[in-house]
């Protein structure tokens, strides 16, 4: 890529901060990144496209030549280029990860043309234009569920392990049946159950049978689904049981009026990724054949292309479910040196609260919180260190939910190591497991639809549910560690253009840059000219600047 800022450009910039940046100390670069947000000259632009969203947007080296062109008009001097996406295909000539043009069964996919690089191809025209580009790798996502395709499913050794729990029915025989579902509308071959907080009578359809229950015995037994009948009403000292199909036999087949049944009784499992009612297929981050195939990916685009840094996405766990493998609970009782008597109980159990699923801590869940982000912190480090002792030049950062009052659920901590979080979840040495000082500049989602805190006041939500307040919040649990661009889903602002410009306003205002999500929504809003408008006046990226990122990366 061309390199178009020049020495004295930069010396230029450096004179123009409040505070000098050859003041190389936690204070110097702390108070340096404070003046570069009131600094509306200094501000990271930056433009995400999607692999798959934009599969018809940049499937031609035409198409890319006006997109990208279109974000250079646009004042924008950062792509993030997507290449690997949540399924594990790439839309790149890799030797290790499958093309996009293989994943003939997820749709669109496979309109992907065979052998297509998009990544040479946007490199060669970003260039033309003087624009950066990051080369995004999802890193622990491996497979499309819903098609069952992705290299996780090539190695099902690979897939998380998620712990699940379903609520039961449990017979006086002793004989079993899934709750699928708590006062929803019964599906296909479901057992569904109605409490009397919710119905009085039943909602469901005639093609089932359903059991009333009082007082935890079984009071009357329809199958309307052959004899027409109304539905039945709803104790209010017990519940009504619905089922169709095959849960429809088991309940003929099991119950009887005057016996007992018990309907608050929960199962636990651990299953694999693979069963886990999720689109994303997640592998087990601390697995080395896992990091090893991850991390081979990563130095093959450094080695064979001209980008100008990694982006890591989906660098975590799926959520608090995963991971709950044999090497998991192995890995963490070398952690804390000691063995788990009761797993995973000890972490914590799963119960039921009519519709609500909840968590009870165990007394080692800290533990675990802190162990699961500890392991994604030791990937960062081995991906920083693969990405700088390869080109010290190269940029290495990362996008992840600016909520982090709730973000440890996926086992990442990407605050500072000098912030400790006040939250029950925290353990004293939790901070330690913080990763910014890794990052050479982090993109946080400020994905919500309320731009000013006022708003998110008014609803009575806390202040982190607007850009403005979430944005605040980043900055604060990132501590100056490293330069912050906050980010915005465009898709919540469909229809409201006004409040887009607000909150790209927001954004700049409460960090050192904007990254935008997604290219196909400027497209699909044909909202360009927002964005060249509130572009208009021209800045640099924090991280274009060569004495910065110095200093971030030696203070750190």
């Amino acid at each position: 890529m061309k390199k178009w800022m020049s020495i004295l450009f930069t010396a230029v910039l450096i004179v123009s901060l409040a505070t000098p940046i050859y003041a190389a100390s936690d204070k110097g670069l702390e108070q340096t990144l404070a003046n570069l947000v009131e600094n509306d000259k200094m501000k990271g632009r930056v433009l995400w496209y999607d692999l798959s969203a934009n599969i018809y947007n940049l499937d031609t080296p035409e198409e890319v030549a006006d997109i990208v062109a279109k974000t250079a008009n646009a004042n924008i001097d950062t792509i993030v280029l997507d290449v690997k996406n949540y399924t594990g295909f790439v839309g790149y000539n890799s030797e290790i990860a499958p093309h996009m043009s293989t994943a003939t069964s997820i749709p669109k996919y496979g309109d992907f043309p065979e052998g297509y690089d998009l990544l040479e191809v946007v490199i060669a025209e970003a260039d033309k234009h003087g624009l950066e580009v990051l080369v995004n790798v999802n890193s622990f996502s491996e497979g499309q569920n819903t098609y069952k395709a992705g290299p996780a499913f090539e190695h099902p050794e690979w897939q998380a392990q998620f712990y699940t729990a379903v609520r039961i029915a449990e017979a006086a025989n002793g004989e079993t049946l899934a709750i699928k579902k708590v006062n929803a509308e019964r599906g296909s071959n479901e057992l569904a159950l109605y409490t009397p907080d919710q119905y009085d009578v039943s909602p469901s359809n005639r093609w089932g049978v359903e059991v009333q229950i009082a007082d935890g015995v079984i009071t009357k037994i329809e199958d309307r689904s052959t004899t027409g009948a109304q539905a039945l009403e709803v104790p209010d000292n017990g519940a009504v049981l619905s089922a169709h199909g095959t849960a429809r036999t088991w309940v003929l087949e099991n119950l009887e009026v005057g016996e007992t049944v018990q309907y608050d009784q929960t199962e636990a499992k651990i299953i694999p990724a693979s069963e886990y009612p999720s689109s994303s297929v997640f592998v087990n981050p601390i697995r080395e054949d896992v990091r090893e195939y991850e991390l081979s990916i990563i130095e093959e685009i450094i080695s064979n292309y001209d980008v100008d840094g990694i982006v890591l996405d989906r660098a975590r766990y799926a959520n608090e479910h995963a991971d709950f493998s044999d090497l998991s609970r192995q890995k963490f009782e070398e952690y804390i040196g000691a063995p788990v008597a009761n797993w995973p109980e000890d972490i914590y159990e799963i119960q039921f609260d009519g519709s609500e699923q909840n968590i009870e801590e165990g007394p080692l869940y800290k533990d675990w919180i802190e162990f699961r982000a500890h392991n994604i912190q030791s990937y960062f480090k081995q991906v920083e260190n693969l990405v700088h002792s390869h080109n010290e030049d190269l940029i290495f950062t990362t996008y992840v939910g600016s909520w982090y009052p709730l973000y440890y659920n996926e086992g990442v901590n990407w605050a500072s190591q000098t912030h400790q979080p006040e939250y029950d979840w925290a353990s004293e040495d939790y901070h330690k497991t913080g990763y910014a000082e890794y990052l050479d500049f982090l993109m946080t989602g400020n994905y919500y639809y309320d731009v000013t805190v006022e708003e998110s006041d008014a609803k009575g939500l806390p202040y982190w549910y607007s850009v403005e307040g979430s944005a605040q919040l980043a900055m604060d649990v990132v501590n100056y560690a490293t330069p912050l661009y906050g980010s915005l889903y465009l898709f919540q602002y469909q229809g409201d253009p006004e409040q887009f410009r607000k909150a790209i306003r927001a954004v700049e205002d409460n960090t050192h840059g904007i990254m935008l999500f997604d290219l196909v929504y400027l497209e699909q809003y044909d909202w360009w000219h927002i964005v060249e408008e509130e572009f208009e006046k021209d800045t640099k990226a924090p991280h274009h600047i060569p004495g910065i990122l110095k200093m971030v990366r030696e203070d750190n």
